[in-house]
């Protein structure tokens, strides 16, 4: 398997550097993989971080709060023949690229995604994983904090992430799951907890269920997307 692991970025450097490392810390010797940016214009010390990585780093301005757009973009310049979409705030569990390997093999499925998992233990924030690990084993549909992947030509075949401001990762689920099987990794993604730090627990988990619902019911989701964005300074 020849794994192409893409991550969109924005003002990521708080966190990018732990995420490469993680990834080359995790991925199994002699693996055949690429690591490709996609930073939407940041303005804090991202860019000068990912310098010292083995990455291959595309600046496009022009995918801020489209971040549908920077995962496309990688897709397409992508050359392994599964591709991982990862967040820059999500920390890989030991050698992922095996799990995924194995996971595309089992039942022959298209794609899948990994457990979630909050980086914050805290008991507010286990209830959160709770939730969110009910929701995701009963509609099957994940975000993109727990790590999608997919084969390549699967992803082409469903025309990749549709033009969606917001809920991208189940948006392109949706797409997926028409095509063929997913599985879930039952080993976990460690994903940062900042949205909540910034913004407060309790609001940002309201607002996320609003959102979520709207999206079951297939209504409008769009005009979310700007304060959603905005609130969270990410891509």
């Amino acid at each position: 398997m020849n794994l192409s692991i893409i991550i969109p970025t924005l003002n990521e450097e708080e966190y990018i550097s732990n995420t490469l490392n993680k990834i080359e810390e995790s991925i199994s010797k002699g693996s055949e993989f690429e690591i490709i940016v996609i930073d939407a214009g940041s303005k804090d010390r991202t860019l000068d971080i990912l310098k010292g990585f083995d990455c291959r780093v595309d600046v496009k301005k022009e995918f801020k709060g489209r971040k549908y757009e920077s995962l496309n973009y990688g897709a397409s310049i992508a050359k392994g023949d599964v591709l991982f979409f990862l967040d820059a705030d999500s920390f890989v569990p030991n050698e992922f690229n095996l799990k995924i390997e194995k996971a595309l093999k089992k039942t022959r499925a298209v794609a899948g995604a990994f457990e979630y998992q909050a980086e914050n233990e805290s008991i507010e924030f286990r209830v959160i994983q709770l939730i969110n690990r009910l929701r995701y084993r009963v509609d099957g549909l994940y975000f993109g904090d727990q790590g999608i992947f997919c084969l390549r030509n699967t992803f082409e075949d469903v025309g990749g992430y549709p033009e969606e401001p917001i809920m991208e990762a189940s948006f392109l689920c949706r797409k997926l799951r028409s095509a063929g099987k997913m599985n879930l990794i039952k080993s976990p993604i460690i994903t940062s907890t900042r949205r909540f730090d910034n913004s407060g627990v309790c609001q940002v988990f309201f607002n996320d269920m609003i959102i979520w619902m709207r999206f079951l019911l297939r209504m409008d989701i769009k005009k979310y997307a700007s304060a959603y964005w905005e609130q969270n300074e990410i891509v």
